[in-house]
């Protein structure tokens, strides 16, 4: 039995609908907080479960009868998601899973200009001191983070980023779905994947593909980071929130996610989504 949890987001329906399409439903458990958003899913022959990350009986009871549990990556401050990670590895203990697949992020430093890979490193060093099997899969910046500013874009000719030199190597999600899938097969134990795409884009590179795919002059700006946690303040985002997704945006104007890799291609068996091919679909 495969459990999935966070099962509800986005990523976890991704997830979802790569097993669905390899006829794996039945065998996949689902977890989520709120297990009544999954009724459609238990349609589809997957098993659907109660589990709250801040409830660690709930995720004991959700992980029994599981072999391999996939962590999808918790949401709140540092503090809150260490201690969410923590009670789900230590659930996943006491309920006999013998190996965890956890979703971390490019360049886990406590270095990093962002701020939450702090909280990939603690889970990361808390899995590998676990005594179960795992495997981690560090994802990239998805190209769909920027969709407001695509969007954007199109209507107004700029394409406003931090450090628009600076090279990002997107995936999307379903290069990330497929990879955790491909990641659950035997052989992948105690071992660690850049979910990275194989090509590295700037902003001013989007904004010249933009500008062939629209047919309008797009051109990138540079503007400070400040700027965007303010604009993040002013649509009503918690605090941590807003320096959170702020410091992100650093770490992408900094470089830090510049490194591409070929994971994806080895696991999910087909190259990552170009920046053509992602902003075609968008535009």
């Amino acid at each position: 039995m495969i459990a999935i949890t966070a099962a509800s987001g986005k990523l976890g329906a991704a997830i979802a609908d790569v097993l669905l399409e390899k006829g794996r439903a039945a065998g996949t458990r689902l977890v989520a907080r709120s297990p009544e958003k999954l009724a459609a899913r238990k349609a589809q022959g997957f098993d659907v479960a109660a589990g709250d990350y801040e409830d660690p009986e709930s995720l004991k009871a959700a992980f029994a009868g599981v072999d391999t549990l996939v962590l999808i990556s918790g949401m709140g401050p540092n503090e809150v998601r260490i201690a969410q990670h923590h009670n789900a590895i230590e659930a996943a203990k006491a309920a006999g899973v013998a190996r965890i697949l956890y979703t971390s992020a490019t360049n886990p430093s406590d270095a990093s200009l962002f701020d939450w890979a702090k909280a990939h490193v603690a889970t990361e060093a808390e899995l590998k001191a676990s005594g179960l099997a795992w495997t981690i899969l560090r994802d990239n910046s998805y190209f769909s983070n920027n969709d407001a500013l695509f969007a954007q874009a199109k209507e107004s000719g700029v394409l406003p980023f931090t450090g628009i030199d600076a090279k990002v190597a997107y995936v999307t999600h379903e290069d990330v779905a497929e990879s955790v899938v491909g990641a659950l097969a035997p052989g992948h134990e105690n071992k660690v994947y850049e979910i990275a795409g194989s090509e590295a884009w700037s902003a001013v590179d989007l904004a010249a593909i933009l500008s062939e795919l629209t047919g309008k002059e797009i051109r990138a700006i540079d503007v400070p980071v400040a700027a965007f946690e303010q604009q993040f303040r002013s649509m009503g985002l918690p605090d941590w929130v807003a320096s959170g997704v702020a410091s992100f945006y650093a770490a992408l104007g900094a470089g830090e996610y510049a490194a591409t890799s070929a994971d994806v291609e080895r696991l999910a068996g087909h190259p990552s989504t170009s920046a053509r091919d992602y902003l075609a679909s968008v535009v």
